[in-house]
């Protein structure tokens, strides 16, 4: 997938990670949608750790996994 994430405080003119020749498959810095999220997260100022209880009375986290992307901070 392909990304463009564009202002919001974000370091512009970046391209992270690498596909192979037929750009079928990463292999270099591979990065998923929650590390998406963690980035737009973290520049909004939101805890990606903060948890809300559901409906069933159970905890749930705004973000289970995911890291921000530090290129791009």
């Amino acid at each position: 997938m392909s990304v463009l994430l564009a202002g919001g405080g974000l370091r512009p003119g970046q391209v992270i990670g690498a596909t192979n020749t037929m750009g079928e498959h990463p292999v270099d810095r591979t990065l998923s949608p929650a590390d998406i999220l963690a980035t737009v997260y973290r520049q909004l100022g939101i805890d990606t750790s903060t948890r809300f209880t559901n409906s069933a009375s159970q905890p749930v986290t705004v973000l289970n996994h995911g890291t921000p992307i530090s290129e791009l901070l």
